[in-house]
């Protein structure tokens, strides 16, 4: 009975949340599981803090390919926000090459697409409850001009509350565990 006790609370520790799960069924029927692999660009969107990368990595992890994180472009101090275009559009490129799918994931993800003449073949929009984004004014023109939420093929909407919440209640299981052995 402990160890049925002890799966069931340390569940969230392994477990990824269902709209995690419910993309990854979207995305491999897209790429043409499990007989094809077709050669997508797969764009995670979203304001800032909402969850893209962990999205992005997991969804690297479990479809076994790379994750492309637009932060990574961002040219330091620029004003207003720029990034390594010719740098983006070369690594792109370079698994277009190969006909691999990958992952891009980042903000004004549409507009940075954009201005390499892409856009994602497979569109998610990452939308999390009660969310403040720091980038308040940039990301609304954003929203406004380019709608990736409208135009995703999935809308990812979740709350972490209710998921930090398990993960704090599985710790504290698995501590009181630990010390009562």
């Amino acid at each position: 009975m402990q160890s049925d006790l002890q799966d069931e609370t340390l569940a969230p520790w392994f477990a990824a949340p269902k709209p995690y799960k419910d993309s990854r069924a979207l995305i491999r029927k897209a790429l043409g599981f499990p007989n094809e692999r077709r050669p997508l660009l797969i764009g995670i969107d979203g304001l800032d803090g909402a969850g893209k990368t962990s999205l992005a990595a997991w969804l690297s992890w479990q479809l076994e390919m790379p994750a492309v994180h637009l932060d990574l472009y961002i040219i330091r101090d620029s004003e207003p926000l720029q990034y390594r275009l010719e740098d983006l559009a070369e690594t792109l490129d370079a698994r277009a090459v190969l006909k691999q799918p990958v992952i891009v994931e980042g903000i004004l993800l549409l507009r940075v697409l954009g201005q390499i003449d892409r856009r994602p073949d497979f569109l998610v929009f990452v939308q999390r409850a009660s969310h403040q984004s720091s980038l308040r004014s940039l990301m609304q023109s954003y929203l406004n001009e380019h709608q990736p939420r409208s135009k995703a093929d999935k809308v990812v909407k979740w709350s972490s509350t209710t998921r930090d919440r398990r993960m704090a209640l599985a710790h504290q299981h698995r501590n009181h565990l630990e010390r009562s052995t």
